[in-house]
């Protein structure tokens, strides 16, 4: 039987993390659920590393190879937008989530991320269970991303103030 690859994307310095270790027990409860209902995915993450260009290749080869791309959006880091972007460019099935203690996500985010609220044991069941149900029913839907991706489209012009002007 094939096994699927699951990428964990969330900020790497613990530091913008709830507590040290946070992102070690989300993991925890993902592959706990993923175990439970029989979802047979490989959880792979990046953690820190001396060399910085040995982690940007890490995070993209992870992305690429993934069958799913959990991001953790909770911190609003600018490397976990960027790692979601790269994921969306290259069609992968995302699922976003985010502790529902943190600020909310913006506007065009926050309508597709699972709340986690680890400070109970019922919030760990609630997450797990939507875990499994995000990945049960996936969200599929083009973006402007992976349509540039796929069409290698060139954008021409100047930004200015009011947008792109045409030269």
């Amino acid at each position: 039987m094939k096994t699927n690859v699951c990428f964990f994307t969330t900020p790497i310095n613990e530091n913008t993390s709830n507590f040290k270790g946070h992102t070690d027990l989300l993991v925890g409860y993902i592959q706990d659920a993923f175990v439970k209902n029989k979802l047979t995915f490989d959880l792979l993450k990046v953690d820190l590393d001396t060399d910085q260009r040995q982690i940007e290749q890490k995070i993209h080869d992870g992305l690429e190879k993934a069958d799913l791309v959990i991001t953790d959006l909770s911190s609003h880091d600018p490397n976990s937008y960027y790692e979601l972007g790269y994921a969306k460019a290259l069609k992968k099935q995302v699922i976003q989530i985010q502790n529902k203690h943190r600020e909310p996500l913006l506007f065009d985010l926050g309508h597709a991320s699972v709340l986690y609220d680890t400070t109970t044991d019922e919030g760990i069941k609630q997450f797990q269970k939507d875990i499994v149900e995000a990945v049960k029913s996936p969200i599929t839907s083009e973006t402007p991303l992976s349509f540039y991706a796929d069409n290698d489209v060139e954008l021409s012009g100047r930004i200015d103030d009011q947008g792109i002007v045409e030269p």
